[in-house]
């Protein structure tokens, strides 16, 4: 048994197709040494872990309350991302259970829309936005429901009432971290390194060419991860279109799941259809050796849900030149360690420039790979991310009176939205040439705003 105080973990493991369970994986061996570890994890997960998991047992999240009961744990945390499948159980558990979130990312509305519209329980959604957003949010939410129209997750991230049941966060980002904080200034939030593993000796370039039925002197730009519509593959592969009748040798791979929104052959020009490779989800030995023979990484992402992206790490780790979206976490990486292009209307032309000058640049590519890779070893080695859950923990387990967030919001008084509106007519009242003493219009003005449950009938 390890040393250490005794901590419970929620998290997805594989072969869950979750970047949080691959991360959970690979930090279970190093949290392992420093906590008496006991894992829980959702449903689908292995629970027969191999010993490079770290020797962890590993229970299904729904025998947490029994082993809680047998001997208390000192802490739980809990691994929560934007995603029901793979997060119920943790979020579930921890509205009971207060806790330490590692909030991976900051928009969690699309797991609450699983868990609550997905199961036909629409009033508890609309509860969750009157939680997070008042009753203006609230009656926005309905009107979108009724009109068949979603509302913008990242205008309504719904991570308030995550952060108001944990005892304190750990962010991998410090736009995650100010994010949190201007809306809820009294929670606990830790800022972590996220972590990096050096992966298995690789396979020369050469070889991983061959296997791909590429030419040995191909120009490979590459796309990796769960491809979705945020990661842009569409500018992606229009910049590549453009490229790639200039450039012979130049060939794309997307390395990862396609979001069903894309249609890739739509996508890409006939006449370029052999240079673009999709293959798809891959393990983790292919996927790191596309990485190793790609020569461009793309790794746009827009909008943001303050998240910090696994991918990037493992790109920037292995000394890759990478171009990412400016903006979001990706400001905290170094500029000579990358390249950065905006999300505006300037992306497409740019993203095209740099991959010109990239491609003609070896010794440039090389360079911006050997900052990138400095830049990890520096300030993401896995080890350092185990250090400051050991440190986040302890700093949490020692305070008299942990930190909590403000108390959950009380119902919104529903004048809130109709002030607006009251300005607005009044002002349109005027524009007409309408005054105090239009005692019949004001009245029916009146009766109508009460009807909709804005002001108060008079007695």
């Amino acid at each position: 048994m390890a040393a250490g105080p005794r901590v419970a973990m929620f998290s997805p493991l594989p072969p869950l197709a979750s970047g949080i369970a691959d991360y959970c994986v690979e930090l279970l061996p190093h949290l392992s040494s420093r906590f008496d570890l006991e894992l829980f994890a959702e449903e689908g997960s292995r629970l027969d872990a191999p010993a490079e998991w770290g020797g962890v047992p590993i229970l299904p999240w729904r025998a947490f309350a029994a082993r809680r009961a047998e001997r208390p744990f000192d802490a739980v945390i809990y691994q929560l991302g934007n995603n029901g499948d793979f997060h119920s159980g943790a979020y579930s558990t921890l509205l009971e259970v207060p806790g330490i979130v590692v909030l991976h990312e900051i928009v969690l509305h699309h797991m609450l829309r699983e868990m609550t519209l997905a199961q036909g329980d629409a009033e508890r959604y609309l509860e969750e936005i009157r939680y997070a957003a008042g009753k203006s949010g609230q009656l926005l939410a309905r009107g979108s429901l009724e009109t068949g129209t979603p509302l913008d997750a990242w205008r309504y991230p719904l991570f308030e009432r995550a952060v108001d049941a944990s005892l304190g966060l750990l962010v991998h980002s410090e736009g995650a971290r100010r994010r949190v904080l201007a809306s809820r200034p009294e929670a606990a939030v830790f800022r972590i390194p996220f972590p990096w593993t050096p992966p298995p000796p690789l396979p020369p370039r050469s070889e991983v060419l061959a296997r791909l039925g590429l030419p040995a002197d191909a120009f490979v730009i590459s796309s990796f991860g769960f491809l979705t519509r945020s990661k842009r593959l569409d500018v992606a592969l229009r910049a590549f279109a453009t490229l790639a009748r200039e450039t012979p040798n130049a060939v794309f791979l997307a390395v990862g799941e396609i979001s069903k929104d894309y249609d890739l052959p739509a996508l890409v020009p006939a006449d370029l259809s052999s240079r673009v490779r999709a293959l798809g989800r891959v393990d983790l030995d292919t996927f790191h050796a596309a990485m190793a023979a790609t020569d461009v990484a793309i790794n746009l992402r827009y909008p943001s849900g303050g998240e910090t992206s696994a991918t990037l790490m493992r790109l920037l780790g292995l000394g890759r030149a990478v171009i990412v979206t400016e903006g979001g976490s990706f400001d905290e990486i170094p500029d000579d360690a990358c390249a950065k292009v905006p999300p505006d209307e300037s992306e497409g032309e740019l993203l095209l420039e740099i991959l010109r000058r990239l491609a003609k640049d070896e010794p440039l590519r090389r360079a911006m790979g050997e900052n990138a890779r400095r830049f990890v070893l520096a300030e993401h080695r896995i080890q350092q991310t185990a250090d400051a859950y050991a440190q986040a923990v302890e700093a949490l387990r020692a305070a008299s009176h942990p930190a909590r967030a403000v108390p959950p919001l009380a119902p919104y008084p529903p004048q809130e939205i109709g002030n607006d509106l009251i300005a607005a007519v009044a002002a349109d009242l005027v524009d007409l040439g309408g005054g105090e003493r239009d005692e019949e219009v004001l009245g029916e003005l009146a009766r109508e705003l009460a009807d909709l449950g804005w002001v108060e009938r008079s007695r």
